[in-house]
């Protein structure tokens, strides 16, 4: 796919820049009284009370994107009944949960948003967890922690679980416990049909949604093996400006057994790396010794305080934890295969200096152990990724990350990961999803004949 073909489809399937231009496709009365008729969830249309708050999302990007109509599913029952109802009147859908895909996609100016936010129940029967997809990361390691269990999961307390495990799912215990998609037994997905299914084991679907991303179906709820909440403890390193360069290949360089999760970050102020381990605070100081040629500190507390603390949030309580802040941003992504040269990291530095901020989260463990073939998430060899952001007004945002991308991609291996997507990524599909783009093309084409659903693939 060429540049001028992947915007063509990001205009498509409604992910171009937002712009008050987009003014949503209208559905004709009686497609609006047979959709109110259908569901019980509220349903809100342009120019309607409440239609500004339901249509927008966490990037502040896609504001003026205005959706047909919104949806907000009580059950699975109305998500049935919406995809039925599309069937009918051959209108496309698209499947919020929790409204933080990078590049809007979880609205569309030309399908109708079903939201799923409101499906958050979290449960625990013997060690296997059940999430709706919109249970907040916050909310399920507070559930969970209560009955003494977690799951590996990601640190943003309000990304909701359908959209982080249909991409992957990297966290703080990745390289202990795998990616959230690697712990899924079996979902509940409504498929084009408007069947609800549990599909599992060897099922293509199965396969296809974990890191295949939404457009196959509607997921409803998902089942994971958790594990027992481990010892736990933390760390931080910080660097000065002039350290940069030093810090990340000190970071490279430390010998981490899988208990050990870090991450690296790099801005145009200095460098940090902080991470988890789940073991004694006095066997992390010795693992995480080389690191200290700077400001090392560590410390010990509760597993779901530490979550806490690795969301931004460890002086509040949970409400605090789980409120939704909308903001305007970019961000990018490169996988990371071989250990860098002088060259890369002088790259990395002039990365930095665009004004963007490098997050490299460590892989290997685990998430490596998986073959790159088991599931349609493909980055199974990478050493790191690397997430580029930029909090900042969009025009800026989109060029100081397109900058910085341009400056490291030569020292990544060509992928990038499927969660933290960019507009303007080369030859994006095969990017995010490798060898296995064929397979999940063929299995969109068996689950979706008629396009229900707005699919990247």
């Amino acid at each position: 796919m060429n540049r001028r073909e992947l915007l063509g489809a990001a205009a498509l399937a409604g992910l171009a820049w937002a712009d008050d231009a987009f003014a949503a496709t209208r559905l004709t009365a009686a497609q609006r009284r047979a959709l109110r008729a259908a569901v019980r969830g509220p349903v809100f249309f342009p120019g309607a009370s409440g239609y500004d708050a339901a249509r927008r999302v966490f990037n502040r990007r896609f504001d003026g994107v205005r959706p047909p109509a919104v949806v907000r599913a009580r059950d699975t029952t109305d998500v049935q009944a919406a995809v039925r109802w599309a069937e009918r009147f051959g209108v496309p859908l698209v499947a919020r949960s929790g409204g933080h895909g990078y590049t809007g996609d979880s609205t569309s100016r030309t399908a109708v948003v079903i939201d799923v936010g409101g499906l958050d129940r979290i449960s625990l029967s013997g060690t296997t967890a059940t999430l709706g997809p919109g249970a907040r990361n916050l909310a399920v390691y507070a559930a969970l922690a209560a009955r003494k269990r977690t799951i590996p999961s990601g640190s943003c307390p309000t990304v909701a679980a359908g959209g982080l495990v249909l991409g992957g799912g990297m966290g703080l215990a990745g390289r202990a416990y795998g990616l959230t998609l690697d712990r899924v037994r079996s979902f509940d997905v409504v498929t084009a049909d408007g069947r609800r299914r549990r599909v599992e084991g060897d099922d293509d679907l199965f396969w296809a949604l974990r890191g295949g991303g939404a457009g196959f179906g509607i997921v409803t709820a998902i089942r994971l093996r958790t594990v027992a909440v481990p010892r736990a403890c933390g760390f931080r390193v910080s660097y000065p400006r002039a350290g940069r360069a030093e810090a990340l290949e000190a970071w490279e360089s430390l010998h981490a057994p899988r208990e050990l999760t870090s991450i690296l970050t790099l801005d145009t102020g200095g460098a940090s790396v902080f991470g988890q381990y789940l073991g004694s605070e006095a066997a992390l100081r010795r693992l995480v010794a080389p690191l200290a040629n700077a400001t090392l500190t560590t410390g010990t507390d509760t597993y779901l305080n530490l979550q806490r603390r690795w969301a931004g949030c460890a002086d509040g309580g949970l409400p605090a934890c789980l409120r939704y802040s909308p903001t305007t941003f970019a961000a990018a992504s490169v996988y990371v295969s071989k250990r860098l040269t002088s060259a890369g990291r002088r790259a990395f530095v002039d990365a930095a200096d665009t004004g963007a901020s490098l997050i490299c989260d460590a892989y290997g463990g685990a998430i490596n152990e998986v073959s790159a073939h088991a599931t349609a998430f493909v980055h199974r060899h990478a050493r790191f990724s690397v997430q580029i952001l930029s909090y900042t007004g969009a025009a800026t945002a989109r060029s100081r990350v397109d900058r910085a991308r341009r400056l490291i991609a030569g020292h990544g291996n060509g992928q990038a990961y499927q969660n933290y997507p960019d507009l303007d990524q080369p030859g994006p599909l095969r990017a995010y999803y490798g060898d296995n783009l064929e397979r999940l093309r063929r299995i969109k084409r068996e689950a979706d004949p008629g396009k229900r659903f707005i699919s990247a693939v």
